[in-house]
């Protein structure tokens, strides 16, 4: 509990530091406010977007767009992994094609899912969901296959169902698994904010690009700093789920 408290401490002063030099340059330096915005002009512009409830709005539709999107990416990811785990003719037939789709900007595609689906949530949806398929499916063929021989010999043994195998299977699976929901979640969050910049009616992005047009810097800060603390929530809050599974396994403190 000590060592908690430290980090907490230390955290809260490399905050604090940073606070205090963002002030410190704007003074010294005489940076304009089109420049580079004092904190406490930040904070008042804050103050301002949630007292309307602008940024709550924006944010909700975000939100909804990365848990739609990514709990498809997911679903599909860990299915059509397992099943190219087992495959492994059709895994190697289709692994081009896989290598294709995976260091490809698949960024690039906004504009034609915006162009296909329109300007609402589906498009962000499509985005997301392609954007996280891909690292759920790698690692779940990759978490699969890890499965020790021993384990298929135990459950022969023991005369064990289709179903209790892909149980052992899944769960022996579940370290690398969550590895990749983790880098998904993170990549869903980018990949919602591109999607509304290049053609959305709301958003965080739609936010940024309003900023961007008005030159109102302090804007752009705020909805930097919230797009920051939602990656950030949304990765301890995965964590979580993932120490919760893996009780089992010895994760890093």
């Amino acid at each position: 509990m000590g060592k908690l408290k430290r980090e907490q401490i230390y955290t809260i002063l490399v905050l604090v530091s940073v606070v205090i030099m963002w002030k410190l340059s704007t003074i010294i330096f005489n940076l304009s406010a089109l420049v580079l915005p004092p904190p406490e002009k930040v904070l008042s512009r804050a103050m301002e977007l949630f007292k309307s409830g602008t940024v709550q709005k924006h944010l909700l539709v975000t939100m909804q767009e990365i848990l739609v999107g990514y709990g498809y990416g997911a679903v599909f990811g860990i299915l059509v992994g397992y099943i190219l785990s087992k495959a492994i003719v059709l895994e190697k037939a289709l692994a081009p094609y896989i290598l294709i789709f995976q260091t490809a900007p698949k960024i690039s595609l906004a504009p034609l899912f915006v162009l296909w689906f329109g300007l609402g949530m589906t498009s962000k949806v499509v985005l997301i969901a392609l954007v996280t398929f891909f690292p759920i499916m790698i690692n779940t063929i990759v978490g699969v296959r890890s499965t020790p021989k021993e384990y298929y010999e135990l459950l022969t043994i023991l005369k064990a169902t289709r179903i209790q195998r892909v149980k052992v299977e899944i769960n022996n699976a579940l370290p690398e698994m969550f590895s990749g929901l983790r880098i998904a979640l993170v990549l869903s969050l980018t990949s919602a904010i591109i999607g509304e910049m290049m053609g959305a009616k709301e958003g965080l992005g739609v936010l940024l690009l309003l900023g961007n047009e008005m030159y109102d810097l302090a804007l752009l800060f705020v909805v930097i700093i919230v797009i920051s603390l939602m990656s950030l929530f949304l990765d301890v809050f995965m964590e979580l789920i993932q120490k919760k599974f893996l009780s089992w396994h010895q994760l890093g403190d």
